[in-house]
């Protein structure tokens, strides 16, 4: 493969977001090429969960593709609050997990 190719690769590869998010915190795991980066966004004491939910949407803003995944009310909150900001519903992937985040942190932690 030349350099050119290469180059061509690394700017059309899609930039992806993968956000896990409940009632207390977003965790938005993003994969580069030279790691992974985990962020971990809180929600303050008294923060309006509309407040919360924008904070973590403009950690993604820019992404290609947003894989979300959490409890179904906090996925459904996000999805929305993102396509009324983005306009862009197209850069979603819902998924239902099928394990905790809690509970892989717990069992890597050991």
């Amino acid at each position: 493969m030349t350099d050119q190719q290469t180059e061509i690769q690394e700017v059309t590869a899609a930039r992806e977001a993968v956000v896990w998010i409940d009632h207390a915190r977003a965790i938005i795991v993003e994969h580069h090429n030279s790691g992974h980066s985990v962020q971990v966004v809180d929600r303050l004491l008294a923060e309006r969960e509309e407040r919360f939910e924008a904070r973590a949407i403009n950690e993604v803003l820019d992404r290609d593709r947003v894989i979300v995944s959490g409890p179904a009310y906090a996925r459904t909150g996000f999805e929305r609050a993102y396509v009324a900001l983005t306009h862009r519903p197209d850069r979603l992937v819902d998924v239902q997990p099928t394990t905790s985040v809690r509970r892989v942190a717990r069992t890597r932690a050991r």
